[in-house]
């Protein structure tokens, strides 16, 4: 998983839903790596339809199973700041998650449920028109 502030992104949120994009030719700097184990990541898609329109529901749930003082601050600097992320399946595709319209929600708990507490655990929620962009 990487990511990137909002601050370091133009606007894409225009492009058609489904579309691929190079983020890179849409930012400033790189994008930042948040460490997890791969096959561990819950992610879900769904498109729903209500008064407003069609939109696109987004929920990653993500353990980290790591040195905990290492990745605290990282966790706790994304913690109310504006991000978007981009999620590699194991099959290599790359999904990019928000846009600078519609901004992932972003928090994390500390400990794994049901399994410990050497670790953390991440969610990001996102609500867009656009849904889930495939990364070039």
């Amino acid at each position: 998983m990487k990511y990137a502030l909002t601050s370091q992104v133009s606007d894409f949120s225009m492009m058609p839903p489904g579309s691929s994009i190079n983020l890179a030719a849409f930012m400033t700097g790189n994008l930042s790596d948040l460490p997890f184990t791969p096959e561990s990541a819950d992610f879900t898609e769904k498109w729903s339809y209500d008064e407003n329109g069609k939109y696109s529901d987004v929920s990653i749930t993500i353990p980290i199973r790591a040195d905990k003082d290492a990745y605290r601050n990282i966790l706790q600097g994304l913690t109310g700041k504006k991000a978007i992320f981009q999620l590699e399946l194991i099959s290599g595709v790359k999904y990019v998650i928000g846009s600078k319209e519609f901004v992932p929600t972003f928090t994390f708990t500390d400990g794994i449920s049901g399994i410990s507490s050497s670790g953390f655990t991440i969610k990001i929620d996102c609500k867009s028109l656009h849904g889930v962009f495939l990364a070039l």
